[in-house]
């Protein structure tokens, strides 16, 4: 008899950066701010317990990807998986935005959402799904680790699950906090857990 062949599922970790240098509580898409001593710290502790990983992904930016290219593992930059770019709003508290309308329509609804100068949500939201299906497509039966930022995750997150961009913003993500996803070919696939931490 024949033994049917077991493919092993993909587990992708998603792993939001912790704590950054400089103001807190703006809006930091493109800005490139480094991980603050404590950011680096509560790092650290989700890795430990993660632990070993095939090929851990990353954003280019550097509160992800100097953290990334610290581990052992193998790393693999995607551009694509960089955070909403906020053009205007950059490093500003919603206190400092004008257009207050807009900053509403963010919050209600992004979908159609686009900060001056800024990058329209729905591109956003484009390049992310497609950098996520293609890594997919690489390999299966690793455990992977994704280092990326809140939208980024919340976007991929709002994908596996079918929910609309629209209540996006009733996944909460913590700094440092990671989510699991499983995914074996042929079949949905499993969001594990969400926003765990290990404070």
């Amino acid at each position: 008899m024949v033994k049917p062949i077991v493919i092993a599922p993909t587990v992708i970790d998603l792993l939001r950066h912790g704590e950054v240098e400089g103001r807190q509580h703006v809006a930091r898409g493109s800005t490139d701010n480094s991980l603050s001593a404590w950011g680096w710290q509560q790092l650290m502790q989700v890795k430990a317990t993660i632990g070993t990983v095939d090929v851990i992904g990353t954003s280019p930016l550097k509160r992800c990807r100097l953290f990334a290219e610290s581990c052992a593992e193998p790393v693999q930059v995607f551009d694509d998986m960089r955070e909403l770019d906020f053009g205007d709003w950059e490093n500003k508290s919603n206190d400092e935005v004008d257009d207050l309308a807009l900053l509403q329509q963010f919050f209600d609804d992004p979908t159609d959402f686009q900060a001056p100068h800024g990058e329209r949500f729905e591109d956003f939201t484009q390049r992310v799904i497609q950098a996520w299906e293609r890594w997919l497509q690489a390999g299966a039966g690793e455990h992977r680790l994704l280092m990326a930022h809140g939208c980024v995750i919340r976007v991929i997150l709002a994908h596996l699950l079918g929910i609309p961009t629209s209540h996006i913003w009733r996944l909460s993500l913590d700094y440092a906090s990671w989510s699991r996803v499983s995914c074996m070919q042929g079949e949905q696939p499993r969001v594990l857990f969400i926003n765990r931490t290990t404070g």
